[in-house]
């Protein structure tokens, strides 16, 4: 029982503290919604904890918690495979930003030495 509150209360707080980073615009409503859905899950299995079991039944796991492994493992790979992309986009951008700056900065260089003649 005092597992389940333990577990209830982490969940209530995880969520109190995601809310709280997207109000201060420190985590972007997109992010928030992978570690909201994981602190639901959290919070639904402290509450009825013997969803474990039925699901690892219907997966057909023999070993109940083995499940909850599994289920974190590809909590775990979706949320890196996500980071992943966004990674790759901003280093896209990023690089496209930069050839826009390098031709800026020539186009300046020119107009100065024309302003100089």
């Amino acid at each position: 029982m005092i597992t389940r509150v333990f577990f209830i209360i982490i969940a209530i707080i995880l969520i109190m503290y995601i809310y709280h980073n997207v109000k201060k615009n420190m985590l972007s409503q997109d992010e928030s919604i992978l570690w909201i859905i994981g602190a639901f899950f959290i919070l639904i299995l402290s509450i009825w904890p013997n969803i474990v079991i039925w699901l690892a039944d219907i997966v057909g796991i023999a070993y109940p918690p083995s499940f909850l492994f599994l289920i974190t493992s590809v909590f775990l790979v979706v949320f890196l495979f996500r980071n992943s992309q966004q990674i790759s986009v901003l280093k896209e951008k990023n690089k496209e930003l930069i050839q826009d700056t390098a031709l800026l900065e020539k186009r300046i260089r020119e107009l100065e030495k024309k302003g100089k003649n």
